[in-house]
């Protein structure tokens, strides 16, 4: 069956309203920026990223990433360091203190949407599975570094 471009335009909005609401309600709950989170949660998949990594992988400025880099410094979830084997370069390390934080996260965000999936029939609930699984191939964007250690 063939997506209809009306179709299309109304599901990308819904979903974009969704997310849109969900990281809201993140940013409300747990008092980081999505570009925070999404950070501590990269890094907690891997041993550590270098600025330029972060950078890219959030699609903003070095500069950028410095100062973001530089605020979950502060908050003590990250830890940066220069790169062993090049010193020009800087790694960033989740700390501690940022591991337990994204764990509170990621438990809220589990808890949640397997409530709110419980109630779709199972069904529905493979379909949604799918669907999560391919989103960034449906929208046509991927990761721009490997988050895998």
């Amino acid at each position: 069956m063939p997506l209809e471009k009306n179709t299309a335009d109304e599901l990308l909005y819904k979903s974009l309203r969704s997310v849109y609401h969900f990281e809201r309600s993140l940013i409300e709950r747990f008092g980081l920026g999505y570009q925070e989170i999404y950070l501590l949660q990269l890094l907690r998949r891997r041993e550590s990223a270098r600025i330029g990594e972060i950078s890219s992988a959030l699609g903003i400025q070095v500069f950028s990433a410095t100062r973001l880099v530089q605020r979950l410094e502060a908050l003590g979830y990250v830890s940066k360091r220069r790169d062993e084997r090049d010193r020009r370069g800087v790694e960033v390390r989740l700390e501690p203190e940022g591991d337990r934080f994204v764990g509170e996260i990621e438990k809220h965000n589990f808890e949640l949407i397997s409530g709110s999936t419980s109630r779709l029939s199972s069904g529905d609930q493979e379909a949604f599975l799918i669907v999560a699984r391919n989103l960034d191939h449906a929208l046509g964007v991927q990761d721009r570094i490997d988050v895998d250690p």
